[in-house]
């Protein structure tokens, strides 16, 4: 059923630019936008433009073109965790001043989401001679960007939420649906079936430290120390 996600992720893509135009499409043309904001928006379009040209690689039986362009992911991946680690960085260090308290907590957000795509995509190469396995994780990478797309999406179209946390809740409940409908939908699957299950715990502990790990002070020490770091 993967060959098709295709379709999906073209419809994420175009839920990216809903997202992302009031901040930083729409003032491309103007200037002023930093250059961890630009590197971060070009590498992550282009691992958009993957996961939407493999499935359809793998549909038309074009193998060996789809393995040239996973090859390109040994290095696109890596650049993916570096300008989010980089663009985090650049944006704590910019708002930490005002309000530390409010923008060391919400660094949690993009490393956590760093850390989860790291971690699919990690596992996606480890079985990449598992096909069922390896297409699951793969789709798995894209879990990372509910988050971003959701929040700002919510911010820019719709009345506020009552509490900021609330954000998450909603961006969680949709990570969950997702992976639940998944689930549900490869129940008579004897392969690979574990994976979904497997993500869909993980997205629930990282969105759980959300609420508990990244309010405390613990987290701010944290915080501090990553801020202080000579990265940008």
């Amino acid at each position: 059923m993967f060959r098709t996600s295709g379709y999906c992720f073209l419809g994420v893509l175009g839920l990216a630019a809903l997202a992302f135009w009031p901040q930083y499409l729409s003032r491309l043309a103007g200037g002023g936008i930093s250059g961890y904001v630009h590197f971060h928006a070009i590498v992550m379009t282009l691992w958009l433009g993957l996961l939407i040209v493999q499935p359809f690689l793998i549909r038309a039986e074009r193998r060996r073109l789809h393995r040239a362009l996973g090859a390109l992911s040994y290095a696109l991946a890596p650049a993916i965790v570096v300008a989010g680690i980089l663009l985090a960085h650049a944006v704590v260090v910019r708002d930490g001043a005002a309000d530390f308290a409010d923008a060391g907590a919400t660094l949690y957000l993009p490393l956590a989401m760093i850390a989860l795509f790291a971690v699919t995509y990690g596992l996606a190469i480890a079985y990449r001679r598992t096909p069922a396995v390896h297409a699951r994780f793969m789709i798995c990478t894209s879990l990372g960007l509910v988050d971003p797309i959701t929040g700002r999406v919510l911010g820019f179209y719709f009345a506020p939420l009552g509490n900021p946390l609330y954000y998450q809740v909603v961006s969680f409940g949709l990570t969950a649906a997702a992976l639940s409908a998944l689930i549900f939908a490869e129940r008579r699957q004897r392969r690979a079936r574990a994976v979904f299950p497997a993500m869909l715990g993980a997205a629930a502990i990282v969105y759980g430290l959300w609420f508990t790990l990244a309010q405390s002070s613990a987290w701010l020490g944290f915080a501090r120390w990553f801020r202080d770091l000579p990265l940008t």
